[in-house]
């Protein structure tokens, strides 16, 4: 835990994600990243120079297998309100749509569902739990499938919205943060979405995971590509040298 609140707070620093008096709604989906997430923002709190409310939010897409007691019984016992926001994204996506690939349409319905109910709540920023080796992929997959240079930025201000989307795990890798939710005992929800392990997203990440053996600095290499786009270097406001 540490090692993902050193990194966290440096990530938050350099991109000025949180100011003083923010309200920060953690979005969390049960899995690893966003669990590790909301933990390590409840601690950064205690010490954090800029003060800031924090919340939490699951998006219940509609599977019936999904199970958020573990998520509100961690909540409850480190203090942190939690709401479950049921909707229909599942028989949509699913159902009506009958989508083929349904992780875009799905992500975009829960994007706006989060949107929709921080703003109800009050909250002015969403916390995301996207880490290095998702933003590598999200680069990979866009180069290979739209023929674009682009990736997710550090963090997102709608126009439309008195909304901030924040991703304080981005310069982590999934590694660290696997190891940290095991040695933590946090809780992490079976995965219940029936495309799991199928979608592009996967298969880039076994495209990265075999270069790699051969390469040990391609997920280094690909993130440093990554840091250098314009939209990035532009909103890095904190340099290491600062810590």
């Amino acid at each position: 835990m540490k090692k993902i609140l050193s990194a966290m707070r440096r990530t938050i620093q350099k991109y000025n994600m949180i100011s003083d008096g923010d309200k920060v709604l953690a979005a969390v989906s049960g899995g690893k990243d966003s669990m590790v997430m909301l933990k390590a923002l409840k601690e950064l709190q205690t010490f954090y120079p800029k003060q800031f409310t924090l919340g939490a939010i699951c998006i219940d897409i509609g599977f019936a297998d999904a199970d958020y007691d573990p998520i509100l019984k961690f909540c409850n016992n480190n203090k942190i309100l939690c709401h479950i926001e049921k909707t229909v994204i599942r028989q949509v996506v699913f159902d009506e749509m009958q989508e083929k690939s349904p992780c875009s349409l799905c992500a975009r319905m829960r994007r706006a569902a989060l949107c929709n109910k921080a703003e109800e709540l009050g909250y002015n920023k969403i916390a995301l739990g996207h880490n290095r080796d998702d933003a590598n992929e999200t680069l990979l997959m866009n180069i290979f499938k739209n023929g674009k240079i682009e990736c997710f930025e550090p963090y997102t201000k709608y126009d439309d919205r008195n909304i901030t989307i924040i991703r304080p795990l981005l310069e982590i890798p999934e590694g660290i943060i696997s190891s940290c939710a095991k040695r933590n005992n946090i809780p992490v929800m079976k995965k219940v979405c029936p495309v799991d392990g199928k979608t592009d997203r996967e298969k880039t990440k076994e495209l990265i995971d075999s270069l790699s053996k051969n390469n040990k600095k391609i997920k280094t290499n690909i993130f440093s590509a990554i840091e250098k786009l314009d939209y990035f270097a532009n909103k890095m406001i904190w340099e290491e040298n600062n810590d």
